[in-house]
């Protein structure tokens, strides 16, 4: 069975830039307890239920939706559980699992497969077990991980040695520049950790000296150093369907287009923002991490304005349920939404653009009170609005 399941290639110019990508996704970790059973002991870990429906989920968006470029090639390893594969069914025998002599193969196929042309676009996404070692390094944990008679960190990956692998080199002088990175594990120390000397981790490149590194390469963390991701039992994981969201709509700022219109790029920083507004919104308690940002690179481009989740903050409270509030577009309709609403704090989603809030309340000395018009975007996902000025005293 091949990591490649995708192969566009020969359908499109040999000279076109494209995409390449490689999804891994492990649930099913074969030296692990069960997810209902204690923890391994030293480790403190179980088998996953949610790594590879998560990386399933995020590649059926990907190859069903446009991107900066057209995919060339996408490789995947799976190591399902028997509840994702009876969730989801196409998940049975989909790839090759994703132990540690697969994901060599598949990281080196990838690398040579982005050797080619510097205009090429690579995507890694990786769920799974994880931990970290030192700023910015995750390590990833593959399904043979803690394979008897063999070195405690054997059946894992660096991260760091992957990406210095993918820059150019010597070796690979004209691989894509353009690289995103999304990571789905923990970044936790496991304590075990410290019953080592210096674990090794077999390197999966010989990591040679750069040429001039202008990469776009970000690497874009489910969680921040030293915490846990958050899974869900028979769903994909928060990061997973954060990251689809950001994708279909992580935009901020309009740009022109040549040939003339406008469109929306969803790049490294929008995605970024998004994230956060995903976990803020549903109140997840920790952060996404970017790191390793070298400018800003475009994933795709949004041909309209995208959605966005907007707070209305109205304050005194005491004018709850006494008042009328509409948000309105430019032209002075109402936004999409039940209008008005009596309730002073609310959520409304709209397309990004220049909006004001109507106030009408008989607490308000002149009512209805009308704002200026101001952009909602990602950027500003709430709008706080004081009128204790303006109330009749």
């Amino acid at each position: 069975m091949s990591e490649l399941i995708v192969d566009n290639r020969g359908t499109m110019n040999a000279d076109a830039p494209g995409v390449h990508l490689l999804i891994v996704g492990i649930s099913d970790y074969v030296n692990l307890p069960d997810e209902d059973d204690l923890p391994q002991v030293e480790w403190k870990l179980n088998k996953l239920t949610c790594a590879s429906s998560s990386a399933y989920a995020v590649f059926d968006w990907l190859q069903n939706h446009q991107l900066r470029l057209p995919i060339k090639t996408i490789r995947m390893l799976l190591s399902p559980s028997q509840r994702e594969i009876d969730a989801i069914p196409a998940l049975a025998g989909l790839a090759p699992r994703a132990n540690r002599q697969n994901f060599v193969d598949a990281v080196r196929a990838w690398r040579a497969d982005a050797s080619s042309n510097r205009a090429d676009m690579t995507i890694f996404y990786f769920a799974g077990h994880g931990m970290q070692r030192g700023p910015e390094e995750g390590v990833l944990l593959l399904d043979d991980f803690l394979a008897p008679m063999d070195t405690v960190l054997s059946r894992a990956a660096e991260l760091g040695n992957i990406r210095n692998g993918m820059a150019p080199s010597e070796a690979c002088p004209a691989i894509g520049l353009t690289q995103f990175y999304f990571i789905d594990a923990c970044l936790d120390r496991p304590k075990a950790q410290n019953k080592f000397v210096n674990p090794q981790i077999p390197p999966i490149f010989d990591v040679l000296l750069n040429v001039v590194d202008r990469r776009e390469a970000p690497v874009l963390f489910s969680t921040f150093d030293g915490a846990l991701s958050i899974g869900r039992r028979g769903k994909t994981s928060y990061f997973a369907e954060a990251l689809i969201q950001a994708f279909e709509r992580g935009a901020e700022d309009p740009e022109d287009v040549p040939t003339g219109g406008t469109h929306w790029p969803v790049t490294s920083l929008t995605i970024k923002n998004s994230l956060d507004g995903f976990y803020d919104n549903n109140k997840l308690g920790t952060n996404v991490t970017l790191s390793s940002l070298v400018g800003l690179p475009v994933l795709r481009y949004l041909t309209d304005p995208p959605q966005v989740a907007c707070r209305i903050l109205v304050d005194p409270q005491r004018m709850n349920g006494t008042c009328k509030i509409t948000l309105c577009d430019d032209g002075d309709l109402p936004a999409a939404g039940d209008w008005p609403q009596t309730k002073t704090e609310f959520e409304v989603t709209v397309r990004a653009g220049l909006y004001k809030v109507l106030v009408d309340s008989n607490l308000l000395r002149t009512s209805p009170y009308k704002t200026k018009l101001r952009w909602i975007t990602q950027k500003v996902r709430s709008w706080p609005l004081s009128l204790d000025s303006l109330l009749v005293h």
